[in-house]
């Protein structure tokens, strides 16, 4: 229970309540001191691992002992309110850490304490090992979506809005992992509460530079069905593919200013020049897009409204670029002996 203030701190005299601006409130019946009773700043963290489990502590004092919550406390005179935030979790857990966003402030009314206000951050781990300091019986990682009842109202609303936060992320990287064998690598802690281009691009990257050849080797079927006649055209074929590939990997990379309009000039000359139809590169290069999606495919994409939007997203960027791949082929095709000329000016496109 908290303690109640009974006399006055400046003169020692016995203090009353009376209605002050609107509020009751204690007052010095000697000196008329008022007293104002402002909330304590109270400090929490939220830590999740890669595993999607959160840092929670076992209180070893009351109030509340023997009940799990976040790494909590006050934040003392003279401290800035993160840097309260990290000496707690550091004091409670043995962890050091990296403020990420602010999650939470809400004040409450606690029986013990009174009023308080309790600014919840996120934290990245940056270091050390769990041990619980000497406010905790127990510091250790839970299922955010299966954790124990929290000690405080303020911490359970905390945890609920860093899930509602994070709710896409998560959704987001559920409906892609199947697309990865090696998805358990990937820290959560490095994603950020959103959703869209950014991480749908990112995810893509990440299958064309894992799984490249595969796409090729899908291409490569087609190709020898319809297009490919002798050793050179197949030579001449892969480079570009894989230039395309690259290419891909670079606009979702946000890298567009890299784009080698020269290359794909170049090689529609030499394509012309070895006797392969227009119709034949337009083919292949429509296949090589297709081959992106077919290797999606395959791996079990598209099981989800979340897969449909992550595909229509990322389709109407590729189709931009190849069809500005296919532009510069086309122009090389048709350059002349002075193409040199015609090669340069097509450039800004």
């Amino acid at each position: 229970m908290k303690i109640k203030r009974l006399f006055c701190t400046q003169c020692g005299g016995p203090l009353s309540t009376r209605e002050i601006d609107g509020k009751m409130r204690k007052i010095c019946s000697h000196c008329e001191e008022v007293f104002y009773e402002n909330p304590l700043p109270v400090v929490s963290t939220i830590l999740v691992n890669r595993n999607r489990e959160i840092l929670l502590v076992k209180r070893g004092r009351e109030p509340h002992k023997g009940k799990w919550c976040l790494p909590i406390g006050f934040a003392e005179t003279g401290e800035d309110i993160s840097e309260a935030a990290l000496r707690e979790l550091r004091e409670e857990t043995g962890l050091e850490g990296v403020i990420a966003r602010l999650i939470d402030v809400d004040t409450i009314e606690d029986d013990h304490y009174g009023s308080l206000t309790v600014i919840t951050y996120e934290v990245r781990k940056g270091g050390g090992n769990i041990r619980p300091g000497d406010d905790a019986d127990e510091a250790r990682f839970f299922p955010i979506d299966n954790i124990p009842p929290l000690a405080w109202d303020s911490n359970e609303k905390a945890v609920a809005r860093y899930r509602e936060l994070y709710r896409d992320t998560w959704a987001m990287v559920d409906s892609f992992s199947h697309l990865f064998s090696d998805m358990s690598e990937l820290d959560i802690q490095k994603l950020e509460p959103t959703v869209g281009g950014d991480f749908l691009s990112n995810m893509a990257v990440q299958s064309i530079e894992r799984h490249g050849e595969e796409i090729t080797k899908l291409w490569m079927e087609d190709m020898e069905k319809l297009i490919i006649k002798t050793d050179r055209h197949r030579e001449l074929f892969l480079e570009i593919h894989q230039a395309a590939l690259r290419e891909v990997g670079a606009l979702l990379r946000d890298e567009e200013s890299v784009f080698d309009s020269f290359f794909f000039f170049d090689a529609g000359h030499e394509l012309r020049a070895n006797g392969i139809s227009m119709p034949s590169i337009l083919t292949a290069m429509a296949l090589s897009r297709k081959a992106i999606w077919t290797h999606a495919r395959k791996r079990g994409v598209y099981q989800s409204p979340l897969d449909l939007y992550a595909t229509l997203e990322l389709n109407n960027r590729i189709v931009f670029l190849y069809d500005r791949m296919v532009y510069h082929l086309a122009m090389g095709y048709g350059a002349t002996m002075n193409g040199l000329d015609e090669r340069c000016a097509t450039d800004d496109r």
